[in-house]
């Protein structure tokens, strides 16, 4: 996302991480990327994934998923198995956010 991040601030999207990672290992993925322009937010209690239904089988992480949700927090697209780089995912985010 942080190659699109700009054109999704641009369709008036705010972008989001959230990971069941620590927040010891999101400083240290972020500064791998040379920083990041959006907020990345440990679960590791896996709360938000088992509320949004991206839990693994096992029930000890998450699937990488991707969510567009509105400012009244109505969900508007989901990719429960998101790729980073398939571009037809992004194009859905880009759609459902009205750019398309």
């Amino acid at each position: 996302m942080k190659g699109e991040y700009d054109t999704i601030r641009e369709c008036g999207g705010q972008v989001v991480a959230v990971s069941a990672s620590s927040i010891e290992s999101h400083k240290r993925f972020c500064e791998d990327m040379d920083g990041c322009p959006f907020p990345v937010v440990s679960d590791e209690g896996l709360d938000a994934t088992r509320l949004y239904g991206v839990c693994s089988e096992d029930g000890r992480r998450s699937n990488r998923a991707l969510f567009v949700i509105d400012v009244g927090g109505q969900l508007l697209h989901c990719v429960p198995w998101h790729q980073p780089g398939n571009i037809s995912q992004i194009m859905e985010v880009f759609e459902a956010l009205g750019a398309l």
